[in-house]
């Protein structure tokens, strides 16, 4: 059995070469709430329930599932309080789908203005200079903002990955080839909090799908973080994910078999418990380079901190190395759509998008909020456009009321890609009007590329029969195409 000092030596050797990545957990993450400061998802939990209704109480020890199934009160488990909060309201008959845009609304009045406190044990991690990449298992951005104000004076340097399964094409980000001695960044890996569904995990089954499609695509469009966090020693602070998710991240971010004479090692944070936890067991039995130590995550990295500055007293001088030119985004011709709408037209466009991954489409551009501030939005629209496969302009009379909107360009560049086209559907124009007649004439300004006798409807963003079948054909025939 490993002691302390030994744990410290091993883990301050690590992080000092630089192979070190601190994976976050919600353990570490609180919020300051009138009962004091208290734990941000067991905050969020109870406030979704609360919004619809639903009454709830901490579970006690000793509570087994029967208790909890017997109960018309939600029981909500230490750091599972939201996969038992939305699971309650799923069973209540609420779609989950329905859940992701009232929770992203919620977590974002939560962190309006976090406390000092909250951020505290994150700025200690963010002032740990030899930590450049983070992960973050939660959707929240308050690691992004705490590494942003201790190191770059509140100003927006630090890259942001997002992974998800649900994740626009063409948008995800990956780690730049060469890294600078100043760059810093923050990995999502269970997506980022948004109003679209399915595009970060807000229950188990969610995780399960992105740790599924995590293994299956080899980290598909962050295949160079994927690279480092099978190559790295992982630090994995307050995750409290469940057992089995556990072991397999853990094998995941590795090429060998935990119980191989592996050099790569991960550093486990893990809350003392009267039994030692069966995750402890396994790893001290199967997975030998594996460091687990027992204590509460706030506390451990207010201890790691000291230890890496009274060790490291003077600021290293920065090196700044020239920035490689980014590569030009890889343009992908497949079964990809982009939709274009106005920004008033936000809600119907959500709702079509919804309806296109029912019939197993693949958006290439949705959301410009996935657009970082500082973005160039031409470059990355034009790329989308350029890669996409069908170019769906959602058309309205907000549309018709305004000349002038970015919409408006991407509706051109479209028209300009349509006339290279020949012998395939590419514009394929839909009005989300209610009161749509059928009548084309009615929408005047629109290019006139775009083919009028083949307007689609889908009011209020809900796609009509008639569309979702073309829609379903175009994809069906795309890919008929790619597999002969």
């Amino acid at each position: 059995m490993r002691d302390a000092a030994e744990f410290w030596e091993e883990l301050l050797a690590h992080i000092e070469s630089r192979r070190v990545i601190p994976v976050v957990g919600p353990e570490l993450l609180t919020v300051e709430t009138t009962d004091g400061i208290r734990s941000l998802y067991a905050v969020l939990a109870e406030r979704l329930l609360a919004k619809y209704g639903v009454a709830f109480r901490a579970a006690a020890a000793g509570d087994d599932a029967t208790d909890r199934n017997q109960s018309n009160v939600v029981t909500l488990r230490p750091s599972h309080e939201l996969n038992d909060a939305v699971c309650a309201l799923t069973q209540a008959g609420r779609r989950v789908q329905d859940l992701y845009r009232p929770i992203n609304d919620l977590l974002k009045e939560l962190l309006r203005a976090p406390s000092e406190d909250a951020l505290q044990p994150l700025k200690d991690l963010a002032g740990i200079d030899d930590f450049r990449l983070f992960i973050t298992t939660t959707p929240d951005d308050l690691l992004f903002r705490a590494i942003d104000a201790t190191r770059h004076e509140g100003t927006t340097k630090t890259e942001q990955l997002i992974f998800a399964p649900k994740r626009a094409s063409g948008t995800s980000r990956d780690l730049p080839e060469v890294l600078d001695l100043t760059y810093s960044a923050v990995c999502y890996l269970f997506g980022k909090a948004s109003v679209i569904p399915f595009v970060y995990a807000i229950h188990d089954e969610d995780t399960l799908e992105f740790v599924h499609t995590l293994q299956i695509n080899g980290g598909e469009g962050i295949k160079r973080l994927f690279s480092e966090l099978r190559k790295q020693n992982l630090l994995l602070i307050g995750c409290d994910m469940a057992d089995w998710l556990s072991r397999f991240f853990i094998r995941l971010s590795n090429t060998q078999r935990l119980a191989d004479n592996r050099t790569k090692h991960e550093f486990l944070i893990e809350r003392a418990t009267e039994d030692g936890g069966s995750l402890t067991l396994f790893l001290e039995r199967f997975s030998p380079d594996t460091w687990v130590f027992r204590d509460g995550a706030r506390q451990f990295v207010a201890e790691l901190a000291r230890r890496w500055h009274e060790r490291n007293p003077n600021p290293r001088p920065i090196l700044s190395a020239p920035k490689p030119t980014p590569p030009e985004p890889q343009r992908r011709v497949e079964d990809l759509i982009f939709v274009s709408y106005a920004h008033e037209d936000i809600a119907a466009a959500r709702q079509l998008h919804a309806g296109l991954q029912e019939i197993g489409a693949n958006v290439s551009w949705f959301d410009k909020s996935d657009l970082r501030s500082g973005d160039d939005w031409m470059h990355e629209i034009r790329e989308a456009i350029r890669g996409c496969h069908l170019f769906l302009p959602l058309i309205s009379e907000t549309t018709e009321g305004r000349d002038e909107g970015f919409f408006r360009e991407e509706w051109t560049l479209a028209s300009e890609r349509r006339r290279r086209i020949q012998g395939r559907k590419f514009v394929v124009p839909i009005v989300i009007d209610k009161d749509y007649n059928g009548c084309a004439d009615d929408y005047r300004l629109v290019p006139d590329a775009f083919p009028a006798a083949q307007f689609g409807h889908a009011p209020g963003g809900e796609l009509s029969l008639e569309l979702k079948a073309e829609l379903t054909r175009l994809i069906r025939e795309r890919r008929l195409q790619k597999a002969t």
